[in-house]
């Protein structure tokens, strides 16, 4: 044998063992971080979005009189007809499955119409800007809605027959409430919300939507003020959302639950007191 020749030697198998164990150790470390970055990002992406609508909210405010876009399809103002913070796309007559105001959630170009037919659209021209990143539904163009006291519906019957019944105040403007940095604007739902408004009881401990929940067990929503928050929810909203009874696949059935922190603090941020 050549005195010269070099003898390689391989890893051993225990060798091999322990660099496998380090790099599996080095991963169940780092995951969790890179997944809480990940989760970070986007929950920034959902405040900027968020962000976006307040303030186009509040623009659109300066060029109409103070007045904000309702939270319902259309409204009649003094014989005005106004259109709705997000455009529908046929029918104004019934509340059908075509009368509702944007039919994101259908094919072809009415998810598109709706949008464009926003009374916000001048002030956000695209169609990135109107969802949570975190939306599991890929198909959808608008995960978020408007909050119901926008020239919205009383909910003050368990039955949902009366609609309009005296209630708290539906607001037109947002010089008229005392404290916008404590009043949503715009909350983001879970689910199939076709009414692009949040409904939510006033006169009964009761959830009808039910706050989005995938930013680490909580939800960010916009304010009259135009400043966004993150809201941690409580472990047992997040079990009734994914376990709730959904109705017609887009909104919860009530959901009675007097205890619920949640519960209050969303009727608070909504009506602005609780009416029961």
């Amino acid at each position: 044998m050549n005195r010269n020749t070099k003898i390689i030697k391989g890893f051993t198998l225990i060798e091999l063992l322990v660099v496998i164990a380090i790099i599996a150790l080095l991963l169940s470390i780092l995951l969790p971080s890179l997944n809480m970055a990940k989760d970070i990002a986007k929950r920034i992406g959902c405040s900027a979005n968020l962000r976006s609508l307040a303030m186009a909210t509040i623009f659109y405010t300066d060029d109409n009189d103070g007045l904000v876009p309702s939270s319902t399809n259309t409204w009649v103002d003094n014989g005005i007809t106004r259109g709705g913070w997000v455009g529908q796309t046929s029918d104004t007559t019934s509340r059908t499955a075509l009368d509702v105001h944007e039919q994101v959630y259908g094919n072809g170009t009415d998810e598109f119409t709706g949008l464009h037919k926003s009374q916000l659209w001048n002030y956000i021209e695209n169609t990135g800007g109107w969802r949570c990143p975190t939306d599991p539904d890929k198909k959808q163009l608008r995960s978020y809605c408007m909050a119901g006291q926008w020239w919205g519906r009383h909910y003050v019957t368990a039955t949902n027959s009366v609609w309009y019944d005296p209630g708290p105040e539906v607001y037109k403007k947002i010089v008229d409430i005392k404290v916008p940095a404590q009043r949503f604007l715009f909350v983001d739902a879970i689910g199939y919300n076709m009414d692009a408004y949040f409904a939510l009881w006033y006169s009964q401990p009761m959830w009808w939507n039910i706050p989005q929940y995938n930013h680490a067990g909580g939800s960010v929503n916009g304010y009259a003020d135009g400043h966004v928050d993150y809201y941690k929810l409580e472990k047992e909203t997040v079990e009734m959302a994914e376990n709730g009874n959904i109705s017609g696949g887009y909104q919860m059935q009530p959901v009675s639950v007097p205890n619920s922190r949640d519960l209050k603090n969303y009727q608070r941020a909504t009506w602005g007191k609780l009416g029961w």
